[in-house]
């Protein structure tokens, strides 16, 4: 499951760069590697799942064997410089920003041991002695101020990895520790903020305030595989992700009041008849606010078999959902559950075959618009029968070459195709709302896993002053800007200019920003630019 938040924060909102140096012109800045002694990370700040600013975090010299020199830049969302921030740490790895009521939080890994350099193994065990790892969290106002920190103890298991670039013999050894479920900070509106992280031995829920002191924690007595945090209003909410028989399964949502931590009814995600969901998109309602679920329904019997191409020939998903949470009450929670396994559908077949397009849906991507509609996105899927494997197992068997060496891989092809787009409306009632043309791509076996040779991601921008959405389409040739709401690219734009390799990456509303990295001056441009 991949919602936006967090593809934003966990993905490509971290621009590592060594050293930097600026210009600036409006919304424009220039970053420029400057050395290896100095290193910066850049990072979104985010309030209400918004992007309303930029934070560089720079580690500077080391200012004692223990502790070094760092500094915070903070921009707004046009790349405009605000203050800076400069103070001294031990050891410091930057995980999450927010923004709420004036005041930034920042949550990191403080640590002595994570990411340090050892001679060997014994001189690690040694220093291991006195390991200290803890989740360090600064709360820091927008004119420099650092107004609070806080530590809470993580009890992390320390091993060691081989550093990079070194000769060979000669690498040394690097201090690591991996959470078993990695921290994720979301603001809480009129409130503070909400800090989420599973270690060794508990799932921890911690609530602060704005002047950084600590409301309450609480731990999570859930057991599973993997939790979402949201924020909404008053609310915290966790999606949490369980193991049971079907794979992609295993959904429910726990949720908390942020005044006193008690806890609300528990949401399974299942359809009617007892079928799992698998989620695609958990986020906020642009109109409402509110939280929203959505993604496919999962099949009973081909449901545990989607991977390759083959198995969506089989029908691995039934349908799609999406269900509002206006509240906790049978009567405000509205679920929408749109089926095409029973046959009711004209333009898909019950195994989910799209008959105009002539292609399978491998679908990645959900997101809700501000009509009300739910969106999926899918990278369709190509059938093709492989009649020369047929014909040659069956001239040269079984005498001169045995027939499994010619149709061992199956008798069909798969291959990447158009772009679909399946709108489900309020009501229920689902369409494939187009087909965006794409190119073919290479064929693979039947049983070969999509996702090794999955050419496309995909992720959502608004424009809320005119209602419009947009959904980019990143593949390596290109970047597609589609329009949503107008049904048309808005903007293509390539992947590489001579020397120049682009992205495009979500900004503020109604804008992206656009990254040039030119490989040999060594710079980066970023370039905040109106839909």
């Amino acid at each position: 499951m991949l919602n936006l938040d967090r593809f934003l924060k966990a993905t490509f909102y971290l621009l590592l760069l060594t050293g930097m140096t600026y210009s600036t012109q409006a919304q424009t800045k220039v970053f420029k590697e400057v050395g290896d002694d100095i290193s910066s990370q850049m990072a979104t700040i985010l309030q209400d799942g918004k992007l309303v600013g930029y934070l560089a975090f720079t580690t500077l010299e080391k200012a004692s064997a223990d502790s070094l020199h760092y500094r915070l830049s903070i921009m707004d969302e046009n790349l405009n410089d605000i203050g800076k921030v400069d103070f001294r740490q031990e050891n410091l790895i930057l995980k999450e920003v927010s923004f709420e009521g004036d005041i930034l939080c920042l949550a990191y890994v403080k640590s002595n041991i994570v990411g340090k350099e050892f001679r060997n193994g014994r001189d690690f065990r040694r220093q291991t002695s006195d390991a200290k790892t803890v989740l360090f969290t600064q709360f820091v106002s927008l004119s420099g101020k650092i107004i609070a920190t806080n530590n809470v103890k993580l009890d992390v298991k320390l091993e060691t990895e081989l550093g990079a670039n070194a000769p060979f013999g000669r690498a040394k050894l690097i201090g690591n520790g991996k959470l078993k479920q990695q921290i994720q900070l979301r603001n809480i509106s009129g409130k503070g903020f909400a800090i989420f992280y599973g270690d060794d031995n508990k799932n921890n829920l911690l609530v602060y305030n704005t002047k950084g002191i600590l409301i309450w924690q609480k731990q999570v007595k859930e057991e599973a595989t993997d939790f979402t945090l949201l924020t909404s209003g008053p609310e915290i909410d966790l999606l949490a992700k369980k193991d049971e028989e079907m794979k992609e399964g295993g959904y429910e949502i726990l949720g908390y009041n942020t005044n006193d931590s008690t806890d609300y009814p528990k949401f399974l995600l299942k359809d009617q008849n007892g079928n799992s969901l698998k989620v695609l998109a958990y986020d906020n309602d642009p109109v409402t606010g509110k939280p929203f679920v959505s993604g496919m329904i999962i099949d009973p019997r081909h449901g545990n078999h989607f991977l390759s191409g083959n198995n969506l020939r089989h029908g691995p998903y039934d349908g799609v959902f999406t269900i509002n949470f206006n509240g906790h009450g049978k009567k405000d929670i509205h679920s929408s559950f749109s089926y095409w396994a029973d046959g009711s559908q004209t333009f898909v077949d019950n195994h989910g075959y799209f008959q105009d397009p002539h292609l399978y849906a491998n679908v990645e991507r959900s997101f809700k618009d501000f009509n009300g509609n739910t969106w999926f996105a899918a990278d369709g899927v190509k059938r093709r029968f492989r009649w020369g494997g047929l014909c040659w197992g069956t001239i040269l068997s079984p005498f001169i070459l045995p027939p499994f060496l010619y149709v061992g891989g199956g008798l069909h092809r798969y291959a990447f195709k158009d772009v679909l787009l399946i709108k489900q409306d309020p009501a229920g009632k689902i369409s494939l709302a187009n087909a965006i043309p794409e190119k073919t791509g290479i064929y693979q076996f039947c049983s070969y896993p999509l996702f090794v040779v999955d050419p496309r991601s995909y992720y959502t921008l608004a424009n809320p002053e005119t209602h419009s959405d947009y959904m980019v389409i990143d593949s390596d040739r290109k970047i597609d800007i589609y329009n949503v709401t107008q049904n048309k690219i808005a903007r293509s734009i390539p992947r590489k200019d001579g020397s120049t390799t682009i992205n495009v990456l979500p900004a503020k509303e109604g804008y992206v920003m656009v990254s040039e990295y030119n490989k040999r001056e060594k710079t980066t441009r970023l370039s905040i630019e109106a839909l």
